[in-house]
């Protein structure tokens, strides 16, 4: 499949994809509000980011801040940084993956060759 066409299938996609991702939150987050007790793990977690430009970042705190259960506190830019508020970070390494996959799809769009590629632990592959 040629860049230009995976690109524009990728923003063909991008509001399913996000979209699928606000409504499993929604899900979360009503559940433990109408549930007795609470799931709540609440954290502040400083998140790497393989984004650069402004456009980038701004556009990944803003989807962070939109999904439910999360919320950007803080932005950094050099290095790319966010800091999250979750209340569901019982699994650090799970919450970082829906943070990257999130930012890694982003990428995907802006970018002409899409995201770099993540090792395992989520870091940048060299």
């Amino acid at each position: 499949m040629t860049g230009p066409l995976r690109r524009a299938l990728r923003i063909t996609w991008f509001p399913f994809f996000y979209g699928a991702r606000v409504v499993a939150s929604s899900f979360q987050v009503a559940r433990d509000v109408l549930t007795p007790g609470s799931a709540a793990s609440p954290a502040f977690i400083e998140v790497p980011l393989q984004a650069r430009t402004e456009l980038e970042i701004t556009a990944i705190a803003n989807m962070v801040t939109l999904t439910p259960g999360t919320v950007t506190v803080a932005v950094r830019t050099e290095p790319p940084t966010l800091w999250v508020h979750g209340l569901y970070t019982a699994d650090e390494h799970a919450f970082f993956a829906d943070i990257h996959r999130m930012e890694d799809y982003l990428l995907g769009i802006t970018r002409r060759g899409g995201a770099p590629a993540r090792t395992a632990d989520g870091e940048v592959s060299p």
